[in-house]
């Protein structure tokens, strides 16, 4: 499965723009601010119905313009699908696939596999443990609709529960019984939210830990290890402890929405001791091995979108790291970089079959192709 060409309309800082990829290899080069990553975002919105660097819909919009429209084709074993997303600041977006309007995004998540690595990425180590919960979030999501579901169920009645603590901190009042009918509606999603969380990292270690090896040369044992509340408690019995709290904050402060990833470095906290050069083969390992689960349990290659990945890095390990992924049993890859003549130097040496792309101020000229039946 790969993404055959893209349309572009109001989307940042495109106007309009249509791209044919490689199914294999596609780099975009050019300075930074021209538009490059925002490529790999549109790619991503087409497969999971959002973006990865923006919170909202508004924020995607380009500038001056009332509304975006993305359309993708889709390719597996010859056979097409069109997605089209488009929406209007204030609505609901619509998205299409093969003209039939779908009912919610999440019957998009799933369909289209995709990995993003990003600069950005080093958040996911570094700061609170809700980007970790995104990246377990994101990784299943993609692979068992069921977790989806139990997931909105579970946020659905997390907003309805903090609501009834505000009202009754606010009303200076307490209804136990209201409030154990929706904790208790609560707990099945959480125990098939945490049950698959363990799953995930039960998989994902193994196949971490043999990537950091490869990138790294083994230089360092890396861990990661999943932390949640639920591990010695049920959800009512943790409820039950920390209602007091709960009542005073006006707010839930134990479940599986605290879940968190410890990652360590030779025993110790990751963010406390790694280098950047550490830090960012621990991201680069972390994502691969998720596509590496994805791609396992869906039996579809992923989509693989690697952003800036590459800078600062001389030019034998970009070199290494390119030879890995050619190599690696990927399918359809994206790269950004700013340097030009470098990448199709190793492109050419490593590669060989692939399409280069120019982008400048929200236009995209290709440079180098290799003709691909249809």
């Amino acid at each position: 499965m790969h993404l055959h060409s893209i349309r572009l309309t109001q989307f940042r800082n495109y106007e309009a723009e249509s791209i044919v990829f490689h199914p294999g290899f596609n780099v975009l080069t050019g300075a930074n601010g021209m538009g490059k990553t925002n490529i790999l975002d549109a790619v991503y919105y087409l497969c999971l119905g959002k973006s990865y660097f923006s919170a909202g819909d508004k924020f995607v919009v380009r500038h001056g313009s009332e509304f975006f429209r993305l359309e993708g084709t889709f390719r597996e074993s010859g056979n097409p699908e069109k997605v089209v997303i488009k929406s209007l600041p204030g609505n609901r977006k619509e998205i299409e696939v093969n003209g039939k309007k779908l009912e919610r995004i999440g019957d998009l998540v799933g369909r289209y596999g995709c990995v993003i690595i990003s600069p950005d990425d080093i958040h996911l180590m570094l700061e609170g443990s809700e980007e970790r919960r995104n990246f377990i979030n994101n990784t299943i999501v993609q692979t068992d609709t069921l977790y989806l579901d139990n997931l909105l169920l579970y946020t659905q009645l997390l907003k309805r529960r903090n609501s009834l603590l505000k009202t009754f901190a606010d009303g200076h009042t307490f209804d136990p019984l209201l409030l154990d009918t929706v904790s208790e509606s609560m707990a099945a999603p959480s125990v098939f939210i945490h049950n698959k969380r363990q799953e995930l990292v039960r998989m994902l270690s193994p196949v971490f830990n043999q990537c950091y090896g490869a990138i790294s040369g083994s230089a360092e044992q890396v861990g990661i290890t999943y932390q949640s509340q639920l591990e010695n408690r049920d959800l009512i019995t943790l409820f039950a402890d920390t209602l007091a709290k709960d009542r005073l904050l006006a707010r839930t402060t134990a479940g599986i929405h605290r879940d968190d990833l410890v990652f360590t470095m030779d025993g110790e906290p990751l963010k406390a001791f790694a280098s950047q050069g550490q830090l960012k083969s621990f991201v680069l390992s972390l994502k691969l091995a998720q596509y590496s689960i994805m791609q396992s349990v869906s039996g579809r290659d992923p989509i693989l979108l690697l952003d800036d990945i590459f800078d600062k890095l001389d030019h034998s390990r970009v070199q290494h790291l390119l030879a890995l992924l050619h190599g690696g049993g990927y399918g359809q890859v994206f790269i950004t970089d700013t340097e030009a003549s470098r990448m199709k130097t190793i492109m050419d040496q490593v590669v060989g079959d692939y399409h280069m792309f120019e982008v400048s101020k929200g236009n995209v000229s290709e440079k180098s192709s290799d003709p691909q039946p249809e």
